[in-house]
């Protein structure tokens, strides 16, 4: 059964994203400006940290995470089960940058000989995380870095996940119903994809609801990873601070940053308010 999921999973992401390619960058919120540069400044601390020369990117999609390190890195290795998506990959620039259509979890390489593995809203289309968690241990030298972002806070699903859709919601809370708990209806009257499809692509998000905090650091430590840092992104109602045009962009940036801070010092409290979980991993 389970192999016969992981295959059905493949097949699903194969034919969403093939779906969903010509149009991926512009309806995906990571590729905002702000997003990319808040992404980047991370990306160039662990190439600083790593001194890092190879690169592995795990989903890499259309080339998110490539686009951010290529000018940096010398050598760069793409990953991605969806020959639609590869093709959107701008390969140009300094770094040899070397792409491969297969599954992330079987991708052959030589252990021990990157320097940064990344896996960048990722992990939430896997029906098993832990194969690919285990392939980026692999892959890094000792003190090599292992970053994922941008995957679902299983306490952040499981709250909005438990509203009825139909309650007297502020807008903050009526947008992240339809967001979390009815994204595939809007992907099936954008794309015409079958929503059972589509869950079955984001299966470890749609499915299983996402990653717990403690689930997901046990499971990178016992793979062997030395030093886990685990933190959460995008509180609800970020989007309010960052788009109130009443105010300068600086001020609202500042606002969102203050608010941010704050649920960051509430934790664990503040947890099921973060949407996203994200991790730096050390070999």
């Amino acid at each position: 059964m389970s192999n016969a999921m992981h295959q059905a999973v493949i097949e699903a992401n194969i034919t969403v994203h093939t779906s969903m390619a010509d149009d991926y960058e512009s309806c995906e919120p990571h590729f905002r400006p702000e997003n990319q540069e808040h992404v980047g400044g991370i990306v160039n601390r662990l190439i600083a940290e790593t001194s890092a020369k190879r690169m592995l990117d795990l989903g890499c999609g259309t080339g998110f995470m490539i686009s951010l390190a290529k000018d940096q890195v010398a050598e760069i290795h793409g990953v991605d089960v969806t020959p639609a998506m590869l093709a959107k990959v701008d390969t140009s620039g300094p770094a040899e940058i070397t792409l491969h259509t297969h599954d992330a979890a079987t991708f052959p390489i030589d252990p021990g000989t990157y320097d940064l593995v990344t896996a960048y809203s990722f992990l939430h289309h896997l029906f098993d995380v832990r194969p690919v968690l285990e392939k980026a241990y692999e892959a890094l030298r000792i003190g090599g870095k292992f970053y994922a972002d941008l995957e679902p806070n299983f306490y952040f699903w499981e709250q909005i996940n438990n509203l009825p859709r139909e309650g007297d919601y502020d807008v903050v809370v009526a947008r992240e119903i339809d967001a979390v708990a009815h994204k595939d209806e809007d992907i099936q009257a954008t794309f015409g994809i079958d929503p059972g499809v589509f869950n079955n692509a984001e299966y470890s998000k749609s499915i299983a609801g996402g990653f717990r905090e403690e689930d997901l650091g046990a499971s990178l430590h016992e793979v062997g990873f030395s030093r886990v840092e685990l933190f959460y992104r995008w509180f609800i109602g970020q989007g309010v601070f960052i788009n109130d045009e009443t105010h300068p962009k600086a001020e609202r940036f500042a606002h969102a940053d203050a608010m941010d801070e704050l649920l960051r010092r509430a934790l664990p409290v503040s947890r099921p308010l973060f949407k996203y979980i994200g991790f730096i991993a050390t070999k």
